[in-house]
């Protein structure tokens, strides 16, 4: 009788999903591809991420969609608003069944009393290649307008779950910001904290700790950090950091009047630093190379008035570094501002050593405020490097590989030139990077009414693992202090700080 009922039930389903589903074969031949948001059309796709939801965008009372990988059946979603929302089981088995292959989204809209119209059909193409299945970033909303309210999270790219690592409301609004993985992997991990219950927090070993990383013979408290391959080392600019505010174009300006190179071993708790990347000039944004041999790092001549501090033009640089015998090599340039008239920030080297990927802009290096900053790409074998085709007329700035250097994160203003998102790319064995497509959300009006920043997206292999709880009470504590290494000249390092000039001529009246 059970089996019966059962029987009845699902033929009764079965003809209430047969009577729902429109019939689309005579539908008329729209010769152009539908307008949909967000803009999931020619792009590839990881063959992990979560459903690509979008909604329609052309006038109409039904809407009608197609899902389907060749010889398998499509999925069907039909609806008066023109929201496709993907049910995210049979997504994953779609993407499963299209690795290596392309989904094609045949999309069908009827007007008032007409026919059914058909789109041409979208294409994507799924890799073979998954994406590291999370993204860690902070949220805060542009510039002063209630700049406490921030936190720093993490999305399960595979679904839509976010968790808070930190949010700043539990540990009194202080500012946490520059959280950093060594080469995306969870089990190594650091996070800045600013103003109340300053430090930094660092995870390695499964063990937290919360350190001051200031010294005396150091300029200031380690700012924009990033991990040698080891896990056992931290590279960090030491910077004299101030903002300045403008009525129009740029309308905020982050720089800094005086910065050098620290290097933190995690395990002895030592900062060490030499007169070769501790110089007149402004040495800024560490990045280690992918065999963790050298160091990449940018740089500008030295603060003389605020107009240079300002409009400052960084070089990207390169110097050996052996971590293990704490012995630097002689500073070269890679890439002259004087001869690109451009200044060069965020240097990012791939996993495999081939690639460095970087930011572009007219002056500066805290270019998520600088519309003309693009990405580029630097072959690290010719010493060529070129604009990206995946850049647009607004801002595309920080970025961030994945573990396999088949993906990479970016972040850009492209949707409305207001609110930074994070974008995706496949890059392929040739160096070559596919169209950008933005982080999915289970709304795919999510994004018209999100009024917050993704910043510094952070690709990693899995969740992080402390918890919330205990960093917050770890935050709460007192920081330890670092130690020097004994092989640091501290009698050079006294004068150095002596001779920085982090108290620039002010502006004219003329000037301002």
């Amino acid at each position: 009788m059970i089996n019966k009922l059962h029987f009845y039930i699902v033929a009764i389903l079965a003809t209430i999903a047969s009577s729902c589903s429109s019939d689309l074969s005579n539908s008329t031949a729209v010769d152009r591809l539908p307008v949909i948001f967000p803009d999931y059309s020619g792009i590839v796709i990881p063959p992990n991420i979560a459903p690509l939801n979008f909604v329609v965008r052309e006038k109409g009372n039904a809407f009608a969609a197609r899902i389907s990988v060749s010889g398998e059946d499509p999925i069907r979603i039909e609806n008066s608003n023109g929201k496709v929302e993907i049910d995210i089981s049979s997504w994953h088995k779609l993407l499963n069944k299209a690795k290596g292959k392309e989904i094609n989204i045949d999309i069908f809209v009827k007007e008032n009393g007409g026919r059914w119209q058909k789109y041409k059909t979208i294409v994507n193409r799924v890799a073979n290649d998954e994406i590291d299945n999370h993204l860690v970033y902070r949220l805060i909303n542009t510039g002063y307008v209630m700049w406490s309210a921030i936190g720093i999270y993490q999305r399960n790219l595979e679904n839509f779950d976010e968790t808070a690592i930190i949010d700043n409301k539990s540990i009194d609004n202080t500012c946490v910001n520059c959280h950093s993985f060594a080469r995306n992997s969870p089990k190594s991990m650091m996070i800045h904290v600013r103003a109340n219950h300053a430090g930094t927090v660092i995870y390695a070993d499964g063990k937290l700790k919360k350190i001051n990383t200031k010294t005396k013979y150091t300029l200031a408290a380690g700012a924009y950090p990033n991990w040698h391959p080891d896990g056992k080392h931290i590279a960090f600019s030491v910077n004299s950091i101030s903002q300045r505010f403008f009525s129009k174009d740029i309308r905020q300006e982050v720089s800094d009047a005086a910065s050098d190179l620290v290097v933190y071993d995690v395990e002895k708790n030592t900062i060490t630093t030499s007169p070769k990347v501790s110089t007149s000039s402004r040495e800024n944004l560490p990045v280690w190379s992918a065999d963790g041999k050298s160091l990449y790092y940018i740089s500008a001549p030295p603060v003389t008035d605020y107009e240079s501090q300002y409009n400052a033009k960084f070089s990207l640089m390169h110097i050996p570094y052996d971590v293990d015998r704490n012995v630097w090599g002689e500073a070269d340039t890679v890439i002259s501002a004087k001869k690109t008239g451009k200044s060069v920030t965020f240097p990012k080297t791939s996993p495999d050593g081939k690639y460095l990927m970087f930011t572009l802009s007219d002056h500066g290096y805290f270019t998520i405020h600088h519309p003309d900053a693009d990405l580029y790409l630097l072959d690290l074998q010719t010493g060529k490097f070129e604009r990206m085709d995946i850049n647009s007329p607004q801002t595309d700035s920080y970025h961030c590989w994945s573990s396999s250097g088949r993906w990479f994160v970016f972040s850009s203003k492209r949707i409305d030139g207001l609110y930074t998102r994070p974008f995706f790319c496949y890059f392929d064995s040739n160096g070559k990077a596919s169209k950008p497509f933005v982080l999915p959300q289970k709304d795919p009006e999510f994004y018209d009414s999100f009024l917050k920043n993704y910043n510094i997206p952070e690709l990693i292999t899995g969740p992080v693992e402390p918890s919330a709880l205990d960093i917050r009470d770890l935050i709460l504590t007192d920081a330890k202090p670092v130690q020097l290494d004994a092989s640091v000249d501290t009698t050079f390092m006294g004068q150095h700080l002596r001779k920085k000039d982090m108290n620039p001529k002010p502006l004219s009246k003329e000037e301002h």
